[in-house]
């Protein structure tokens, strides 16, 4: 989820959470895949996936082919120096 989340973060991702607010962070697995994505609600059933980074299209797939691990609330890097 770069740039937004750096590679190498510590992310907490609230399990309870799986409702789908068009444009937030959720942790996902989609079959062996766990990635974490913009999810958007889209008609007859449908997820729209995206990621922040735009070297990557958009992805849409069937509402129940993607798992909602849960809501990314908070992310941390630790900087070290060189």
């Amino acid at each position: 989820m770069e740039p937004v989340i750096p590679d190498g973060a510590t992310v907490a991702v609230d399990t309870g959470n799986k409702r789908i607010v068009d444009g937030e962070l959720y942790a996902i697995n989609q079959g062996d895949l766990k990635r974490i994505k913009q999810l958007y609600r889209k008609p007859g059933g449908k997820v729209l996936i995206r990621s922040i980074n735009r070297e990557y299209d958009d992805e849409e797939a069937n509402e129940n082919d993607v798992e909602i691990i849960g809501f990314v609330f908070w992310y941390s890097v630790l900087r070290y120096r060189r």
